[in-house]
């Protein structure tokens, strides 16, 4: 027991002294003076990803194109993903922005879009980093000035994300909000002046073309994906820099909250502990932090292995737990001053350790199990949920409108949204199946569905799955090998879809919703 009690004291106490040692970097940040350095230009290429993002892609190229960064020293790729919202017309003729067009595939997501055009770039030896974005982000116009001046001492940094209307969230939320505000502007830029290792936002990130070339491809499918790769480059010596200036801004509709689960840091900590090297200190820090505690949990250490102390005389006595825990105070709350938290925030910070320590509950494999049992679902039931935006015609116009197909086992259930109208297949059926019950519905309000599925030159593939998703594109275009095949998937559309003269539905939808109601 006593060794089991002196361990935990153990723990307790690295993790307090890194804690004092992010509070006072803080602290002396404050009387620092601004790194002074000869200050390089460097050729940069700003890489925007964008799926289905036509209501902000067309402003962040815009306020790209006029940053106060020289024009000459920086390019901007765009990738359209497979993106059915017609976002490439905004763009064509414009020279100021190179455009890469997926189309007619799977889409193939942010990492292998910016792998295609790092690879692409390779060979160009006078680009010196790359900036990646996601399209669903806003920036100042002197983004591009901070990042030069971040990659003047680091070759990978990354920054932090603002919302621009936080009043708008939810009590959950602002859980997550308020931690995510401490979390960049305590701990992330406290390790930042330490000189230890940031974890990898892929949303704003940039990177010198030297160690892109070093690593090899990208792997940033979310945000575990994300903390591998940053031990990735920790591996090879390299620090991910963080700096809290380098902002970049988002709606409420679209904020994701990015924190690695626990599960994953802790299977990762005993996989890499083993291969920690002296030599190599930023891996090694990096691998230790990865089992750091939160708050919450130091307290009830604290409070666990102070009673002990107390009920039993040995070397760790309450005197020597109580300097701990004095110092654990204190470093919390210069934590606090330095985060730049609003008064009306606190109170949400605060709950955050409460919100952490029950996810964990929920998702503890035990409970877990007896949950599936209640509810009769079975432990390897398997549920995906995917947005696909989309367009229906009334012969005269397109209105933008939405598809959330939710796969459950194979068998998926499909979920029309337009505006706060809403209309869902009753069963889950096949992806194909639930898409033509959809269709089918809005045709009998007299509204074309604008899909592959419902074009006529589309042709299903028969390969022996449940949704049976992939078909082929039988349109003759004019650029086409005679022979050949073109994939594409259920919900693609192209400007070779058969248009269908139709009348207007939507009002038709409230009224026959009301008269439901009614009967």
């Amino acid at each position: 027991m006593k060794l089991f009690i002196y361990l935990i004291y153990l723990y307790l106490t690295v993790y307090t002294l890194y804690y004092a040692a992010l509070a006072v970097a803080a602290i002396k940040h404050k009387t620092k003076n601004k790194d002074t350095f000869a200050r390089k230009l460097h050729n940069l290429c700003v890489v925007v990803y964008a799926h289905n993002n036509k209501d902000t892609v067309e402003n962040l190229i815009k306020q790209l194109k006029h940053q106060t960064y020289p024009n000459n020293n920086y390019t901007i790729q765009l990738v359209l993903d497979n993106c059915s919202d017609n976002s490439e017309i905004m763009f064509q003729g414009d020279l100021g922005v190179n455009v890469m067009n997926i189309k007619n595939v799977d889409t193939i997501g942010r990492d292998q879009a910016f792998s295609i055009i790092t690879e692409k770039y390779s060979t160009i030896k006078d680009l010196d980093a790359y900036v990646f974005l996601d399209a669903k982000y806003y920036v100042n116009s002197d983004f591009l000035e901070k990042v030069n001046d971040s990659l003047q001492k680091d070759d990978v940094i990354t920054g932090a994300t603002t919302l621009i209307c936080d009043n708008q969230l939810g009590i959950l939320e602002n859980i997550k909000y308020s931690y995510n505000l401490y979390k960049n502007n305590f701990i992330a830029k406290s390790r930042d002046l330490l000189g230890l290792s940031n974890l990898v936002n892929s949303d704003i990130l940039a990177m010198r073309k030297s160690v892109i070339d070093e690593i090899g491809s990208m792997n940033f499918k979310n945000t575990n994906e994300e903390l591998k790769y940053t031990l990735e480059l920790a591996k090879i010596n390299v620090r991910t820099g963080f700096n809290p200036d380098l902002k970049i801004y988002i709606g409420v509709e679209s904020y994701d909250f990015k924190i690695p689960s626990l599960s994953t840091r802790v299977s990762l900590f005993f996989e890499n502990l083993f291969k920690i090297k002296p030599s190599n200190l930023h891996y090694s820090e990096l691998v230790a932090s990865l089992i750091y505690p939160n708050c919450l949990t130091l307290a009830i250490g604290y409070y666990f292995v102070f009673l002990y102390a107390f009920q039993v005389k040995c070397l760790l006595n309450y005197y020597v737990v109580g300097a701990g825990i004095t110092l654990f105070l204190a470093s919390f709350c210069a934590s606090l001053l330095n985060a730049k938290i609003h008064s009306k925030d606190y109170i949400y910070f605060f709950c955050y350790p409460i919100y952490a320590f029950c996810k964990v509950i929920y998702n503890f494999p035990p409970l877990r199990f007896i949950r599936n049992c209640l509810f009769k679902s079975e432990e390897n039931t398997h549920i995906e949920k995917l947005d696909v935006q989309v367009f229906v015609s009334d012969g005269q116009r397109y209105y933008p409108c939405k598809l959330e197909i939710v796969s459950e086992s194979g068998l998926s259930k499909v979920i029309f949204i337009n505006k706060k109208k809403k209309y869902k297949t009753k069963n889950h059926l096949r992806v194909i199946d639930a898409i033509q019950e959809i269709a089918q519905k809005l045709e009998s309000y007299g509204y074309s569905l604008r899909l592959c599925q419902c074009c006529k030159y589309f042709e299903p593939e028969v390969d022996g799955t449940v949704n049976q998703i992939k078909g082929f594109c039988k349109y003759p275009f004019s650029n086409r090998t005679p022979g050949d095949i073109l994939s594409t998937v259920v919900w693609n559309a192209c400007d070779a879809y058969e248009k269908v003269n139709v009348v207007n539905l939507f009002d038709a939808i409230s009224s026959k919703k009301e008269e439901e109601k009614h009967n």
